[in-house]
This record gives C-alpha cells, sequence and structure tokens, in this order.
C-alpha cells in the first residue's frame, strides 16, 4: 500500500505540472488578462505565478494605459523587464501629459524616457523651440527650424510666421489715398468732409504717413498709392423703433463707414461703422446731426485706423468659445481662458490654426463672478468681486485646491505669488493667505486698483501712484521705489514684462522703465483722446501693443504713437506666449503673430520724441522719477 502512494504522489504531481505547463503556454499565447485571470485561479502556486501576475498587471495597463498606471506597475513591479513591452502602449499617454505642462524640461524629461519611441522626434523639436524662445522675430531662424523639425507642434506656425515677415515687406506702404464719400445733399456735407479729412490727417501724421485727399477713383494719384482710406458717410430718416423694452421717436440716424484696405483685395485691413440717431426736433437746417444734441459720444468713439501694412497677416482665424471669455493668461504655449461664472479651459495654442483642448474646469453654477486669472507659484488662480479659487492642472484636469469667498478676500483685482503663499490685491488691501493653513495675514490694508510681479519685485497702484516693493519690504512699512501718476490718471491695472511695465488709467496708458527699481521713470504715454478705450495692454519684443474698443493698437517703438492696427476679433484681456499675442473678449480667442511688427522695428521719430518732451513736462501728473522710497502709500 505505501508503495503505491510513494509512486502515485510523484505521478500526479507530474500530471500537474504537465497541466500547468499547457495552460501557461495557452495563456502566453493568448497574451490577455482572461486568459492569466484564468491560469491564476487554477495555478496559483505553479512556477509560473508570480510571472503571470506580472503579465496580468502589464495586460490592465496596456488595456487602459495611462502614465499613473504604469508608473504603478513600476512600483509593484520595480526593474520588471516588461516594462519595456508597455513603454510603447503609454508612449503617447505621457507624450501628452508632457504637452499639457508645455515645457522644455518637460519634453527633455519625455525624451530621456523615451528617447527611440514614435513621439521622440515631435518632442525634440517642441524643447528646441521653447529653449529658443521661439527664435524671436528671425525668419530665418524660424524657416531652418520648420525645415529641421517637420513633426513639431511649432513647425507649422514657425512657417506661418516666417511668410508674415516676407508678406509684411511686400505689403509695406508710407503713402494712403483718402477718399471721403459724403452726398453733396447731406446736411452740413462740406464742413462733414472737413470734419473727417481732420481727423484722419491727424493720425496719419502721427504716425509719420503721408494722407494724400483723392477726389475718387478716377483721379489721376489714385494708382499712385498702395492703399486707400474710404470714409464714407450717410444720414437718412428712421422709423420708430423698439429696443429693450423702450420706444424711440422717429428720427434722423447717421452711419459713417471707414475701410482701409488694398485695391483688388478680398478682405480689407480694417473695416468698421460708427453710429448715430437722433430726434428729428434735434436737427437744425443745414446741419449735421453729428454737430448737434448728443453727438459727443459718436465722437468719442468715432476713429481712423492706421497701418503701415496689411496687418490681417499677422491674424489667425478667430476661434469660438462656448461661452464669453473675460480673462486669459499664458503659460507656455497654454492659454487658460477664464470665463465670467467661473469656469476654466485650458488650450495647447502651439498651432494656432489647430488648438487642442487639453483641460478644463466647471465650477458649481451659483452668482459668482469672476474677472481674472492667475499663475501663481505653479497653482491657477481665478479671482474677481466674489474671492478667489485655488486650482493645480493636474494631467489633463484642473483640481480645486481651496477658495477663498468675498468674506474673507473681498473684492479681488489681481494675485500674485509670494513663495508658497498667495499674495491677494483689493478692495482690503494687500492680503497673504498661507494655502496650507487657510491664514490670512494683511500686509498692506490701502485698496489697490493694480497688481503684478517683475522678478523678485510687486508692482502695485492705488489710482494715484506706481509702487515698487518687495513683500518683506512692505511687511516693515517701506517701499523700495514711487512714481506719482496723478488722480487724473487714475492709474489701475499694471502689466509687467523684464524691466519694464505698462500701466493702464482712465487718461491713457504709460509705459513705465524699471531698470532701476528704485527709481521707476516714465518712458512714455499715450493719451486716450488717440487710442480710445483701452481694456489692456502688453509689451512684446520691446512694443507695445494695446486692446480695447479700436482692435489691437501698436505703438511705435519709442511707445508714443499708434503706427499699425489689426482688426481682432476679440478685444478685452490679452495674453502673451513668446512672439504671440492671445486676445479673448466676447465668444472668441485670437492669436496674433507679433513677428513681422518686431521684424521692422525702427528708430523713434522726432515728432515721438517731441511729444515725449512735452509729457515729461507736467511733473504734476506723472513726474519722470519717484520722490519717496519709503512709508505706506498715501
Amino acid at each position: 500500500m505505501s508503495l503505491r502512494v510513494s509512486i502515485g504522489v510523484p505521478i500526479v504531481a507530474l500530471c500537474l505540472c504537465a497541466c500547468a505547463s499547457s495552460a501557461w503556454k495557452a495563456a502566453r499565447s493568448a497574451d490577455d488578462m482572461a486568459a492569466y485571470s484564468r491560469y491564476l485561479r487554477q495555478y496559483a502556486d505553479s512556477a509560473q505565478a508570480p510571472e503571470a501576475r506580472e503579465r496580468l498587471a502589464m495586460t490592465r495597463v496596456r488595456a487602459t494605459p495611462s502614465p499613473a498606471a504604469f508608473e504603478a506597475f513600476l512600483k509593484e513591479f520595480p526593474g520588471s523587464p516588461l516594462a519595456a513591452e508597455l513603454r510603447p502602449h503609454v508612449e503617447e499617454q505621457f507624450f501628452l501629459q508632457t504637452r499639457a505642462r508645455g515645457t522644455a524640461a518637460a519634453y527633455r524629461e519625455f525624451l530621456e524616457s523615451f528617447p527611440d519611441g514614435g513621439y521622440a522626434a515631435r518632442a525634440l523639436g517642441n524643447a528646441e523651440y521653447l529653449e529658443q524662445g521661439g527664435f524671436g522675430a528671425r525668419p530665418e531662424a524660424l524657416d531652418d527650424f520648420a525645415q529641421r523639425h517637420p513633426t513639431s507642434d511649432y513647425a507649422a506656425e514657425a512657417r506661418r510666421s516666417a511668410a508674415g515677415v516676407r508678406l509684411r515687406q511686400e505689403t509695406a506702404f508710407r503713402r494712403v489715398g483718402l477718399l471721403i464719400d459724403v452726398p453733396a445733399e447731406t446736411p452740413g456735407a462740406d464742413r462733414l468732409v472737413r470734419a473727417f479729412s481732420e481727423r484722419a490727417s491727424a493720425a496719419y501724421a502721427a504716425a509719420a504717413l503721408e494722407l494724400i485727399p483723392l477726389s475718387g477713383p478716377d483721379d489721376e494719384r489714385f494708382a499712385e498709392v498702395a492703399a486707400h482710406l474710404k470714409i464714407s458717410h450717410r444720414e437718412r430718416p428712421a422709423r420708430t423703433r423698439v429696443r429693450g423694452g423702450s420706444v424711440s421717436q422717429p428720427g434722423i440716424v447717421a452711419r459713417t463707414e471707414v475701410t482701409l484696405g488694398h485695391p483688388g483685395d478680398v478682405e480689407p485691413i480694417w473695416r468698421d461703422g460708427f453710429e448715430m440717431r437722433a430726434a428729428a426736433s434735434d436737427q437744425r437746417p443745414g446741419v449735421s446731426i453729428l454737430f448737434g444734441p448728443g453727438s459727443m459720444a459718436y465722437w468719442s468713439d468715432f476713429f481712423v485706423p492706421v497701418a503701415t501694412w496689411n496687418t490681417r497677416v499677422a491674424l489667425r482665424e478667430a476661434r469660438s468659445l462656448q461661452k464669453p471669455a473675460v480673462a486669459v493668461e499664458m503659460l507656455g504655449s497654454r492659454a487658460i481662458i477664464l470665463f465670467g461664472d467661473g469656469d476654466l479651459q485650458v488650450l495647447d495654442l502651439g498651432d494656432p490654426a489647430n488648438p487642442v483642448r487639453l483641460a478644463e474646469y466647471r465650477r458649481a453654477r451659483d452668482l459668482s463672478r469672476f474677472e481674472g486669472v492667475a499663475i501663481a507659484g505653479g497653482r491657477i488662480v481665478s479671482f474677481g468681486p466674489d474671492g478667489i479659487e485655488v486650482l493645480r492642472l493636474d494631467a489633463d484636469r484642473l483640481v480645486l485646491d481651496a477658495a477663498y469667498g468675498r468674506d474673507v478676500v473681498g473684492s479681488v483685482i489681481g494675485v500674485e505669488s509670494a513663495g508658497a503663499e498667495l499674495l491677494v490685491a483689493g478692495n482690503r488691501g494687500l492680503l497673504q493667505i498661507d494655502p496650507a493653513t487657510g491664514a490670512v495675514h494683511t500686509v498692506l490694508a490701502q485698496e489697490i486698483l493694480g497688481l503684478t510681479r517683475s522678478g523678485g519685485r510687486l508692482l502695485f497702484t492705488d489710482g494715484s501712484s506706481l509702487y515698487v516693493s518687495t513683500a518683506e519690504l512692505l511687511e516693515m512699512g517701506r517701499l523700495e521705489g514711487r512714481l506719482r501718476m496723478g488722480r487724473r490718471f487714475r492709474p489701475a491695472r499694471v502689466r509687467a514684462t523684464g524691466d519694464a511695465a505698462v500701466v493702464l488709467g482712465e487718461r491713457g496708458v504709460a509705459w513705465v522703465d524699471l531698470s532701476v527699481p528704485a527709481q521707476p521713470r516714465l518712458r512714455s504715454r499715450v493719451d486716450a483722446s488717440e487710442v480710445g478705450e483701452v481694456r489692456d495692454a502688453i509689451l512684446v519684443g520691446g512694443r507695445l501693443f494695446l486692446l480695447g474698443a479700436r482692435g489691437l493698437q501698436i505703438a511705435d517703438p519709442s511707445g508714443a504713437h499708434i503706427v499699425d492696427s489689426a482688426d481682432v476679433a476679440a478685444r478685452r484681456r490679452l495674453g502673451a506666449s513668446g512672439r504671440h499675442l492671445v486676445a479673448v473678449g466676447e465668444t472668441h480667442l485670437q492669436v496674433v503673430d507679433s513677428t513681422p511688427f518686431l521684424a521692422a522695428q525702427g528708430a523713434a521719430s522726432r515728432a515721438d520724441l517731441q511729444a515725449r518732451s512735452q509729457f515729461a513736462r507736467e511733473p504734476a501728473e506723472i513726474p519722470s522719477r519717484t520722490t519717496s522710497t519709503s512709508g505706506p502709500p498715501e
């Protein structure tokens, strides 16, 4: 009996081993979750069980690949040879995650992990482009980059930018023909012609452009100019109108169309219209309603666009957004778009013709309003009249980390980082928040209208002056520098780029030199009378770009006069990424390539210098340098 048992046990064991071996071959042949799971249920203690568990984990990652799943696999099976098999399956997800980070360092890290993968060439091109800062405004370098890295996400736009510089050279002009079309039967026609002509002449003289009055297309000088500015005006009777629940009586409607373009162009460089309605009783015999009661608003809105080339070339196609956007902030080629209800969307604009949605955030619906977004210490902060929300970009989603209501931080106009902490500016002054504890500390108890950061320094305004300081100095009640700008100018929003700042006020826009922080100095100013309502402004490549009711306006190198205009669809807020501007407003986002503008830098004209000198003689409004370096704002 014992002999039978001793012989039978090895036989059974051999049969089990043979069955396990056969089952293992079948599982390896199928190489899927079901096969490995079935094998482990039947042979959990077999010699192949550890490898089966490892391969089961591998097939799970392969079925739903993600960076998190791959990293979890490596943690569970350190040094696993199966990691090499998995890499091709997760490479795309790792690349998308890298693209969401959008930095040269991120692409270099990707290349270390996937040096020979299918996305390696694309990542290498992206890294080089970001490391070179987009190659500035050098068309030869852009062309060379696009040729060497055709698969890069930035290659297509590099080719467009280089072509834009060449097209600027081909379409540049310094002489513009002026055509004014006012029917002779229009009341006060001669006076209207003079008024329009004077407005146009002043704008073009300031831009150092020659404006040539033309009698019409048959004028012998018509063919001598490369561009034409046409102002067409009509006045007609208007019937009773019901709008917005109100009824307007019969009257007169005046409409003026302004067009700037090249003969034969399908799309003009610029086109805009201005309209005014007046009661019939307000019209005087022989006088246009544009010179009657209530006409001040019309003349305040009316303007003549100025350009020195076909600026439409610099515009990328406007993109529709799901709802009105109120702010934008750039992080590399990523645009973080804020909507008024607090929702956020992150787009990659490496190729503006093909935006890629990377992430979005939808907050619970309530009555809270938001007006700005900032990147502070790696966090994304949305802010406005009802407080702030602090989010982080986690791979392909935005995650809410903290929120501080109006009862805690008041109405907020700006947020900056101070190490691990946040500096929040608004009607309660300058507050410091520790996100780790939620503690709120008041640094400066005075209303602030604008806040930004320049290197390690803070710049802020209080409706009278621009202040330069650090968080440490403010804690001691001290300032580093101050530029008095006057309450008539009323400085508010402030943007900094390198050692310069742009300050937006009620009376215009000022460009401030911060090369000596203790002595901020006015470099130039453009008045609201010249540029209209400006909602945002930014410096790119040493040029001043203004966004507002008149579209995108570009100042000359001195910053004193507008020399170019671009008819953008979005006109509320500006962001900058390298040599590109990103405008949002209403339900549009539009990218503008500044390369053609920067490639044509020139010296300031004598008129620019005279204007600057004249403004510098107004110390009551904005003196040339600070007069106080300590103490709180007055």
